[in-house]
């Protein structure tokens, strides 16, 4: 049953979830400050990486480095005191930077038949980078591959990394995009959107009708598939994109349907491994107002709620995990990435704005910055605590 709760609700339900958690990669200390990692582009067709601090009313821009295109997603591992930018589908270069001082450390391209989706997972140990690619010149087949790069670095205080493929294994679909690794560390989640490309043809989409979205779970070590699942046919034009994992191991995923706008399809289902897929659904007129395009999912530091993000829709909304209940929406203008923090969460736009919501006053505030209306944010959000 749907159940849609009123603001008093809403903020009674999550106050005091809220009142006393931190986002997890910043709750090792209280003394630590989170920073924020997202790319950005400018009206000259300038590509950056940026990195801020938030405080109640302002963001900080810490950092700024030059990028050689668009990226998408931000990978950090703290134990190895660094970030990794991996470039927007059809992009083939991964650019690594130190997180104490932002300055980069290492550019990596990839090989001439390759490109990125734009997402990668670290292993826990950092030993290990897992990233989607495509295999553009399989003409038969399923072009996605997952490729595993061993990391090394010495230590924190030393400029020497490398990056290494070791490893090369098919994602069983078509389209990889985000990735997670299970808390085992035995098992990749992959979301296979479907959707052929070809680097020549740009973004351009060359298989809409056949496509075929999954969900793969895959042995990390063998690359052996251990379990598929796909959407009831009349949805397989919703092509799987995002997804976050909660302490019990229940993914969110969120979807971008291609088919038309007055189709009535799910854009968000979870999932608990060895389950079938759950749709959830919105109320009308939410549903409808997700406009068929969901950006970005992340679940709160409990677990016990989400958030995803409809950047298309010009909202951000709110769900509860186990029950699957639709709870609340706010208004976020081309608002995409997100990152839970203290007592809400914190939103990036299309437009450059920074917005920090706060669950327990049900208030929205925007943070002053220098960028503001100046740089565009990309769909992710990353955070590490400085």
């Amino acid at each position: 049953m749907q159940m849609k709760l009123d603001r008093r609700q809403f903020i009674t339900l999550t106050s005091g979830l809220f009142s006393t958690s931190v986002f997890t990669v910043a709750s090792a200390s209280s003394l630590k400050t989170p920073v924020f990692l997202s790319a950005a582009s400018d009206g000259d067709d300038n590509h950056w990486v940026i990195g801020f601090s938030q405080s109640d009313k302002a963001s900080t821009e810490l950092f700024r480095h030059s990028l050689p295109g668009r990226a998408h997603h931000i990978a950090v591992h703290e134990g190895l005191g660094i970030y990794l930018v991996i470039a927007r589908r059809p992009g083939k270069y991964l650019w690594v930077g130190d997180l104490e001082s932002g300055e980069p450390l290492a550019e990596i391209t990839l090989p001439a038949d390759r490109h990125l989706y734009g997402h990668g997972v670290f292993s826990a140990d950092g030993n290990y980078f897992y990233a989607p690619e495509n295999a553009w010149q399989m003409i038969n087949g399923d072009s996605g591959r997952v490729v595993v790069w061993e990391v090394k670095r010495a230590d924190r205080k030393t400029p020497r990394f490398s990056m290494t493929r070791v490893k090369d294994f098919p994602s069983y679909g078509t389209g990889p995009h985000e990735l997670l690794i299970t808390s085992d560390q035995r098992t990749l989640v992959l979301a296979n959107g479907g959707i052929r490309t070809h680097p020549e043809r740009g973004r351009k989409k060359l298989n809409i009708e056949s496509m075929q979205p999954s969900l793969a779970y895959i042995n990390a070590i063998s690359g052996d598939l251990e379990e598929q699942h796909l959407l009831d046919g009349q949805y397989h034009k919703a092509s799987i994109r995002h997804m976050d994992q909660n302490q019990s191991g229940l993914i969110v995923v969120g979807m971008q349907y291609e088919g038309e706008p007055f189709d009535r399809v799910p854009l968000l289902v979870t999932h608990q491994q060895g389950e079938p897929l759950r749709e959830l659904w919105a109320p009308e007129p939410q549903q409808g107002q997700m406009t068929q395009y969901v950006g970005s999912v992340r679940f709160d530091n409990s677990g016990n709620y989400f958030a995803a993000s409809c950047p298309r829709g010009n909202m951000i909304t709110f769900w509860e995990a186990k029950s699957g209940d639709f709870l609340r929406s706010v208004r976020s203008r081309d608002g995409c990435g997100l990152c839970a923090i203290d007592n809400g969460f914190l939103f990036t736009a299309g437009t450059g704005r920074i917005t920090y919501y706060d669950v327990r006053q049900d208030s929205m505030t925007s943070l002053d910055s220098a960028n503001s209306g100046k740089v565009f944010w990309d769909n992710h959000l990353s955070v590490f605590a400085s």
